[in-house]
């Protein structure tokens, strides 16, 4: 069946309960997931244990087309089977502990670090969320269908520091190469909030151009990877450019 589901990413949820078993914002009564896609998640900071409570609301039915019209039908559950993504030491558990939420139902999940975050783990780590929506069909019986969610991340950022929460169509934000000084190879993440050409390019401090590419950018986060190998020591400063916006900061070669 083609067409199963309406709006099943937005009543979907991320299914985490943490050390303590969470409990769902009674303030939330309409279906969906809070804090949703547009307010995002909360930052994590560097040496801050991280806790994050999503509630679910899963609505006692949904609207499908079953080719004769619009048809209301029952949910029977919205299960969350699996996260990637997570940063490292992070994980996460349901309420209820099964990571099975009934149709009609409130349910919540915590995500959490079990160690807390490090100075490495400093970045930006976006969420792939498999989910799979059941609905009761009259004639045919219970019906599921898979869903990938992947509108999510979580930033890592030192104490202090300012993550970027939600993003939109508009966004446009180069991070901070870490680690820095560039010992070895360190990751450059920039934030797009749409799929474009950008350029990316490495000048020294007289102004000379030492690398100069375009690349496709994804909707979310992109990563590159810088390799000291390809620089002398010195300080240079590196600029992602696009729609003629450009973000430029220093990074340091010490190899």
């Amino acid at each position: 069946m083609k067409k199963l589901i309406l709006s099943i990413a937005t009543l979907v949820a991320f299914t985490f309960s943490g050390y303590s078993q969470c409990t769902p914002d009674p303030q939330f009564t309409v279906g969906g997931i809070y804090p949703d896609s547009a307010t995002g998640l909360a930052t994590a900071y560097v040496g801050v244990a991280y806790d994050e409570v999503i509630t679910n609301v899963v609505p006692a039915d949904t609207i499908i087309d079953l080719g004769l019209g619009p048809t209301s039908v029952p949910f029977v559950d919205v299960t969350l089977d699996n996260v990637t993504g997570l940063p490292p030491n992070f994980t996460y558990s349901c309420n209820p502990t099964n990571c099975v939420f009934p149709g009609n139902s409130s349910g919540c999940v915590n995500i959490y670090s079990s160690v807390n975050p490090s100075a490495s783990d400093i970045g930006v780590y976006p969420l792939v969320i498999d989910v799979t929506a059941t609905v009761s069909i009259p004639f045919v019986g219970n019906q599921s269908q898979p869903t990938v969610v992947d509108y999510y991340f979580i930033e890592i950022v030192d104490q202090g520091g300012v993550g970027i929460g939600m993003y939109n169509s508009e966004s446009f934000e180069l991070k901070t190469i870490y680690p820095n000084p560039v010992v070895d190879n360190s990751r450059i993440q920039f934030i797009s909030g749409k799929s474009q050409q950008v350029t990316f390019t490495v000048m020294n401090v007289l102004g000379k151009t030492m690398v100069n590419r375009s690349i496709t950018a994804q909707r979310g986060v992109n990563e590159l990877t810088i390799s000291s190998e390809d620089f002398s020591n010195g300080i240079y400063l590196y600029s992602i450019t696009a729609n003629g916006k450009t973000s430029t900061k220093r990074m340091i070669i010490r190899k």
